[in-house]
């Protein structure tokens, strides 16, 4: 399974979005953004296992902005 941080300008955005994927079936966290980049908000990420495409779409179709991709979060 694929896993993926989806970089967000808050941490509301992070909760937000973390709330509308969990209700998808997405196993979801939060977490900081570990590599910040200047422009990127308070530098949170939705931590995602599944498909990106459709994690994007959900978030995309709820103005949750997102900032950047990085690949690969630590699910335990």
């Amino acid at each position: 399974m694929n896993k993926h941080g989806i970089k967000v300008g808050s941490v509301t955005y992070a909760m937000k979005g973390r709330e509308l994927l969990a209700k998808n079936g997405f196993k979801v966290y939060i977490s900081r953004n570990p590599k910040p980049v200047k422009n990127e908000g308070c530098g949170y990420m939705i931590c995602v296992s599944g498909n990106i495409d459709v994690a994007l779409a959900i978030l995309e179709r709820e103005n949750v902005k997102v900032n950047g991709i990085e690949d690969g979060c630590d699910f335990k």
